[in-house]
């Protein structure tokens, strides 16, 4: 009753345009919340509701519903929505409604007084409408997702039918807690048969906000037929518990047709809804059951991410950092979404930039390959920087392995950038780097001059050199203490260097 209920009143604003079934609602869960789905559309009806909303279907999704109408009608609708390997859904559905059992009969009237002459019985007729529907969902961005639904619309009264082939679009913004839906429906719809009705088009608007923790979703719809009157419905769901949730809503506002309310019992792999209506010509009940199964896309997506991040780093191993690039562009494909991936593609992508490959078993490339997994790693970006140096000081005239390492010196906050060796043909830039060293001593520059031998001994812990510039330091800075301890060090490497053990023994 309460479908029959709704679809005369709907009819009655709209002007009797034809297609009011699919205006009607389906799903126990969907119509427990008066219809306010449109920027819900989460489960396999979105292929009625809202099509971009089958973007967020994590597994493949079965559901059934059927219910009995006043004079012997039945609504039944099924949807089936499969999640793609490309991030997309597509989905099949039917919604169908049938009547049976109405009297056929054939009267004469009286030309001058209008009353009927004779009535004959001709038999019984029926009467069934149906729309089968292709639709696709996809997550053009993090937070936008679009869909749309192809639907082949038939109607039969008695002896007369008729069919159009409709498009419906949607899509879905989403805002933290808050989400916007909006989309048209039959829209550049197709007609053939032997009637003259056209289907009205429909603009939609939804919005849909969490609270709560996520507990209580609230929603607001709007539909608008081009040459109707607007309909509006407002629903409400609360997860008790993480398996049980109550349901409310109204249908028809500001003038209520029908109000509503449910529950849904949910588990990880099926679900039970029912709706309750309410109205003036009486209740309805309606139960839907949906079945999940398969692996979530979720889980499917991460498992991709990690075998072409793998495959990318074994790349990266082998020196082949354009293959690298590809491997974890199709991580990223996998999952757009993913910040630390998008961080990864990117550092990578300035990697091959300046170093496009570093194959080989020299020393020089296995540094730089070193350095760079590392730096597209992300976790220890001074091991990045040591590796490069180490591998600039190897080939100190590759000008195109200094941008790169001056690239991550930044990005690591060093305090002090590299720059081009300035000295003879064979300066390295350990040697650069203790000759800036000893200068910053003379400079009095002590802390500097302490900074730059570190960067030495980060790549040569045992450099001699490096060790007694940083002694003296110390002991230009009146750190005594740090400057024995460094010189011992000096003596178990050298024992045989006189000039440092010789100031030891004039210290004490």
């Amino acid at each position: 009753m309460g479908f029959m209920f709704a679809a005369a009143t709907a009819s009655a604003q709209s002007g009797g345009v034809p297609g009011q079934m699919l205006s009607y609602g389906v799903g126990g869960r969907a119509l427990a919340m008066g219809g306010a789905f449109y920027a819900i559309s989460d489960d396999a009806t979105a292929a009625y509701w809202n099509p971009a909303g089958l973007a967020l279907i994590q597994r493949k999704e079965l559901t059934l519903m059927e219910a009995t109408l006043a004079q012997s009608t039945k609504l039944t609708y099924f949807s089936y929505a499969h999640p793609l390997k490309g991030g997309s859904t597509f989905s099949i559905s039917m919604t169908q409604l049938a009547a049976s059992g109405f009297e056929q009969v054939t009267a004469n009237f009286d030309p001058t007084t209008g009353q009927a002459t004779s009535v004959a019985s001709g038999g019984s007729f029926s009467a069934a409408e149906q729309a089968m529907g292709m639709s696709w969902g996809k997550n053009v961005t993090e937070t936008v997702a679009f869909g749309a639904t192809i639907k082949q619309y038939t109607r039969k009264l008695g002896g007369s039918s008729d069919s159009y082939k409709t498009l419906d679009m949607g899509m879905l913004k989403t805002m933290g807690p808050y989400r916007l839906g909006l989309g048209m429906q039959n829209g550049f719809a197709q007609k053939t048969g032997d009637t003259s009705d056209n289907l009205p088009v429909v603009i939609k608007l939804g919005n849909a906000m969490k609270l709560f923790k996520d507990r209580l979703t609230l929603a607001l719809d709007v539909s608008k037929s081009i040459n109707g009157a607007a309909d509006m419905r407002f629903g409400g769901e609360y997860w008790i518990s993480r398996h049980f949730a109550f349901r409310f809503g109204l249908l028809g506002l500001p003038a209520i047709q029908e109000t509503d309310f449910g529950f849904g019992l949910n588990f990880r792999s099926f679900s039970l809804d029912l709706a309750q209506g309410i109205h003036t010509l009486g209740n309805s009940t309606r139960f839907s059951f949906t079945f999940r199964f398969g692996q979530s896309k979720e889980d499917r997506s991460t498992l991709q991410v990690k075998n072409a991040i793998k495959l990318g780093f074994e790349a990266f191993n082998e020196g082949n950092f354009t293959l690298a690039v590809q491997k974890f562009n199709q991580a990223l494909d996998a999952q757009p979404g993913n910040k630390q991936v998008q961080a990864m593609v990117a550092r990578l992508q300035t990697v091959v930039t300046f170093v496009p490959q570093a194959s080989g078993g020299e020393e020089f490339q296995t540094f730089v390959r070193k350095g760079a997994i590392s730096y597209v790693d992300g976790r220890d970006l001074h091991s990045a920087v040591n590796a490069l140096r180490y591998a600039y000081n190897k080939n100190p005239k590759d000008d195109k392995l200094l941008a790169l390492l001056n690239v991550v010196e930044k990005e690591a906050n060093v305090a002090e950038i590299t720059r081009r060796m300035e000295g003879p043909e064979q300066f390295t830039w350990i040697d650069q780097k203790i000759y800036d060293a000893r200068q910053s001593v003379y400079d009095a520059k002590y802390d500097q001059a302490i900074r730059r031998a570190q960067d030495v001994l980060d790549l040569e812990p045992n450099n001699t050199t490096a060790l007694e510039i940083m002694g003296s330091a110390f002991y230009m800075a009146e750190q005594k203490d740090k400057a024995v301890a460094v010189w011992k060090r000096v003596l178990e490497l050298d024992p045989n260097n006189r000039s440092v053990k010789e100031f030891l023994q004039n210290m004490k």
